[in-house]
């Protein structure tokens, strides 16, 4: 049963997006090349590079999230950059083609992956909601290539077609370790493709499709971004109502808002009073 591609109350997709829209249900990924300015890239890095000189991310390093990667978190309250990246038309424009017109804007991190980095176990987006499966289309993260992606640098796994199992993966099996024990005839064997595309790329993921982070071999960083949303019927990751004062909000552009989630969904979730939420920040 393949996840259903909700483009109900959308305008027209150009042809770029609509393919990507497909690819997605097709494959449970999709690579865009060249969708990010490289001097945007270079303006993040640059942003990154502030707040790394600012102190570490509350983020403590583990096995999953990496020993070696940086990932800063709460990012609308560091910069004005971000404010861009949360709504980057040709992102956005995709987004709600997989999601439907009531996304929201669900995290925000900084992927940074160092030299020396391990591998990062297989792992679904969604998994958090804790949905059986298989069920409609709940996450969609997308990974902005600010760096090259080489299988040298840590090019994230996918695992093409996953997104139509019925089940969840192994939490404890990284790629490498899935592919050892495929040699020994393992059940529920998979094969990984490489996320490797050149800086400027985004990579879409829907949240059903099996990924994980690769290896850093090399002796520099891979600089990313893994930028995620959910359908407006989710909880978002980041609790972005609180980590924003009201006058904080009410100084975001009206798309970034209503990615936030100021503003009821197609479904009437999210209201005050039965009402327009943004009658809070008048």
């Amino acid at each position: 049963m393949e996840p259903s591609v909700e483009t109900t109350e959308s305008p027209p997709l150009d042809l770029s997006v609509e393919h990507h829209v497909k690819e997605i249900a097709r494959n449970g990924f999709s690579i865009a090349e060249g969708v990010i300015p490289l001097s945007f890239c270079e303006e993040i890095i640059d942003e990154i590079k502030r707040l790394e000189g600012n102190g570490p991310p509350a983020l403590r390093p583990n096995l999953f999230t990496g020993f070696e990667t940086l990932r800063y978190f709460d990012l609308l309250n560091k910069g004005e950059v971000w404010e861009k990246v949360a709504t980057f038309d040709p992102v956005v424009q995709v987004i709600r083609g997989v999601l439907g017109r009531d996304a929201l804007l669900s995290t925000m991190g900084t992927a940074v992956i160092g030299p020396g980095e391990s591998p990062q176990r297989i792992h679904c987006d969604d998994g958090l909601y804790g949905i059986k499966r298989p069920h409609k289309n709940l996450v969609c993260n997308t990974m902005w290539a600010l760096s090259e992606f080489t299988v040298e640098n840590g090019a994230t796994h996918l695992v093409k077609g996953s997104h139509r199992w019925d089940h969840y993966p192994d939490d404890n099996l990284t790629a490498e370790q899935r592919t050892k024990m495929d040699a020994t005839g393992a059940d529920q064997s998979f094969e990984t493709e490489r996320a490797v595309m050149p800086k400027g790329s985004i990579c879409f993921v829907v949240g059903t499709c099996f990924h994980g982070g690769g290896a850093n071999t090399t002796d520099e960083r891979r600089w990313a971004l893994t930028i995620n949303y959910c359908a407006g019927s989710q909880r978002q990751q980041e609790n972005l109502m609180l980590a924003h004062t009201r006058e904080k909000l009410a100084t975001f552009n009206p798309e970034l808002q209503k990615l936030l989630g100021l503003e009821p969904s197609s479904f009437g979730v999210g209201h005050i009073n039965a009402g327009d939420p943004r009658q809070i920040l008048a």
